[in-house]
C-alpha cells in the first residue's frame, strides 16, 4: 500500500467506509446513515485520490460507490460506479509499471477483473454494455469464458480485427488474410464503405503484406485478392487518378506500398528494403504490420540466399 497520501483524504476514506458499514447493518435504512450522501461523498473522495496521482485509492472509492448505489437500487449508477472503479485500478497497474513497482504485481488487474465482473452480473446477456465490458476483460484475460448474445456489424468487425491481429502474432498469416478478407467482403455486400473507412484502411493494408508474404498463387486469389494487388502493382494504377487511392489513405504511404508491391514482384532486396524502412515510420501503419514487414523481408533474403547457394 502506497504511504505517499495525505493524511486527511485516507481519514476521510477510513470515515466514509465506517458510514458505509453502519447503513449495511441498519435494519430501518431511514435510521442509517443517508446512502445517497455516503455515494456522492465516496465519488467527491475518488476524485480527490485522482488529483493525488493515487488510483488505487480512487479506485475503492468507486466500489464505495457502487455498494451505496446497490443498497439504494439504483443499478445503472452502480455498474458505472464498477465500470469507474476498474478503469482506476488499470490506471493503477499502469503508474506501477512505469514506476517499475514489482510489489504486489497483478493486485490491481485482479481488482479491475473483479469489477468489470460484478458489472456483468448486472447486465442482461444481450446489453451492449455487456459485449464492451467482455472485451475489456478479454484485454486483461485473453483466455476469459465471458460470453454476450449482442451482436451488430460493428462489434463483429471489431472481433474479426482482434482475431486477426491474433493470428498475425501466433504466425498464422493465412488465417488472418481471410478474416481481414471477410471484414472487407462484408462491408462491400451491405455498401457502406462510408461508414467504415477507417476500417478499410487499415485492412487493406495488412491484407497487401499478408499477399505480399504468402505470395498466394493466382488460381487461389479471391477476386478481392486480385482487385487489391492490381491496385498496387498495375501500371494502369496511376496516383494521378484519385479513385485508384484509397479513400483517407496518405498519398505517400500509398506510393511506398506500391513500391514494395513492385519490389517483391521483382524480388528486389534492396528496394523491398527501403520501401519496409519507409514504410514502418508512417503512423497509420499498426505494430502487427510492422511485424508482417520484418517477415516479407526477411522471406526474400532468405529466398536470394538460397539463390546464391
Amino acid at each position: 500500500m502506497s504511504t505517499n497520501f495525505p493524511d486527511d483524504l485516507l481519514q476521510q476514506y477510513k470515515s466514509l467506509s465506517t458510514k458505509l458499514k453502519k447503513a449495511e447493518k441498519a435494519v430501518f435504512k431511514r435510521f442509517g446513515p443517508n446512502l445517497l450522501e455516503v455515494s456522492e461523498e465516496f465519488s467527491s473522495l475518488a476524485g480527490s485520490f485522482n488529483k493525488a496521482f493515487l488510483p488505487e485509492y480512487a479506485a475503492l472509492c468507486w466500489l464505495g460507490v457502487a455498494k451505496c448505489e446497490g443498497l439504494i437500487g439504483n443499478g445503472v449508477t452502480e455498474v458505472d460506479a464498477l465500470l469507474r472503479s476498474a478503469k482506476a485500478f488499470l490506471a493503477a497497474h499502469d503508474q506501477q509499471q512505469r514506476l517499475h513497482v514489482l510489489t504486489n504485481a497483478g493486485e490491481h488487474l485482479e481488482g479491475a477483473l473483479r469489477c468489470y465482473n460484478q458489472a456483468l452480473g448486472r447486465l442482461s446477456e444481450d446489453s451492449a454494455m455487456r459485449a464492451a465490458i467482455i472485451r475489456e476483460i478479454k484485454k486483461i484475460k485473453p483466455n476469459a469464458e465471458n460470453t454476450s448474445n449482442f451482436n451488430s456489424p460493428s462489434h463483429r468487425i471489431y472481433d474479426l480485427e482482434m482475431s486477426a491481429k491474433e493470428s498475425i502474432q501466433s504466425g498464422d498469416f493465412v488465417a488472418a488474410l481471410e478474416k481481414l478478407t471477410e471484414i472487407c467482403d462484408d462491408v462491400g455486400e451491405r455498401r457502406v464503405e462510408a461508414f467504415y473507412g477507417s476500417v478499410l484502411n487499415r485492412t487493406e493494408i495488412s491484407r497487401l503484406l499478408l499477399l505480399l508474404l504468402l505470395e498466394v498463387p493466382p488460381a487461389r486469389q479471391s477476386p478481392s485478392h486480385i482487385k487489391l494487388l492490381e491496385r498496387y502493382t498495375s501500371l494502369e494504377s496511376s496516383c494521378s487518378d484519385p479513385a485508384n487511392i484509397p479513400i483517407g489513405m496518405d498519398l505517400e504511404l500509398f506510393l511506398q506500398l506500391q513500391g514494395l508491391a513492385v519490389a517483391c514482384q521483382m524480388k528486389d532486396i534492396d528496394a523491398i528494403r527501403a520501401s519496409r524502412n519507409a514504410i514502418i515510420d508512417f503512423r497509420a501503419v499498426a505494430p502487427e504490420q510492422h511485424f508482417v514487414l520484418g517477415r516479407i523481408l526477411r522471406k526474400f533474403e532468405d529466398s536470394a540466399n538460397v539463390c546464391k547457394g
